[in-house]
């Protein structure tokens, strides 16, 4: 025999396309839109609570892009990093 979890009562508001989504969610899969609720509340708790991993190997390649477009500007002697523009030219008068 199983011994059923104690539950606790909660009364909450969500948004008419939330509420739409759920609905839907809880048909497609032939379970309560209180089960779909627990099972993201446990997912939530869950995904919050374990350390997330940075993946340095993409910021580096931001980095490379990054004075790659510096390189371009610079690249341009006239400029040497500088923009060449004013601000009044952006805009048509």
């Amino acid at each position: 025999m199983s011994k059923r979890k104690s539950m606790v009562r909660k009364q909450l508001y969500i948004e008419s396309g939330q509420n739409m989504a759920l609905r839907e969610l809880a048909g497609k899969h032939g379970v309560s839109e209180g089960q779909i609720v627990r099972e993201a509340i446990t997912e939530y708790l869950t995904v919050g609570t374990q350390p997330q991993e940075i993946d340095l190997s993409a910021w580096e390649e931001e980095r490379l892009f990054m004075l790659s477009r510096q390189n371009l500007t610079q690249g341009d002697n006239k400029s040497e990093g500088q923009r060449t523009w004013r601000r009044g030219e952006l805009y048509d008068l």
